[in-house]
């Protein structure tokens, strides 16, 4: 319920698209972690699955079908984590009753070694995601920002490169 709030869920998302939340840590999750590397993946809607990993200095994130996570040549995103490097929920946007964007709550360093706090959006594109963008968790109405992009990236997908 308070990631809900957090992640500015109002009377607008319910005409665009269909919300639902998940955990990204906790029992559901399948935990493959070894002394190195911590790795895990937690189930998503509609047979879709995100797979985290944390090796210290650089995490990463992969979103794709259950079926095809093992196929996907590489990881969604990945950057120079910081503190608690992932949230503990993954928002998705459906449309139709497929995940067509997520949002998720991401910690990173930057080159001046700051923490930096975001709200990172990505498009899902079938058995394709990409990150889209962020949003700074301090900047005015960053939820309603994160939540906004997200409807764009639901409708708009990956870049084609």
């Amino acid at each position: 319920m308070a990631i809900a709030i957090l992640l500015g869920i109002g009377g607008v998302q319910g005409a665009l698209a269909q919300t639902k939340f998940t955990p990204a840590t906790g029992p559901a999750c399948k935990d493959e972690s070894t002394d190195e590397l911590g790795l895990w993946t937690c189930p998503g809607p509609a047979g879709y699955v995100v797979s985290f990993a944390d090796e210290g200095n650089i995490v990463s994130i992969t979103i794709a079908p259950r079926s095809a996570i093992e196929k996907v040549s590489g990881p969604t995103a990945q950057w120079r984590g910081a503190g608690k490097s992932f949230g503990e929920k993954v928002q998705w946007i459906m449309r139709g009753g497929v995940p067509r964007a997520a949002v998720i709550r991401t910690w990173r360093t930057v080159d001046d070694e700051k923490e930096l706090q975001e709200l990172s959006v990505f498009a899902i594109s079938g058995a394709k995601a990409c990150l889209v963008g962020s949003v700074d968790v301090h900047a005015d109405k960053a939820n309603d920002a994160a939540l906004a992009r997200a409807q764009q990236a639901a409708s708009a997908g990956c870049p084609r490169k």
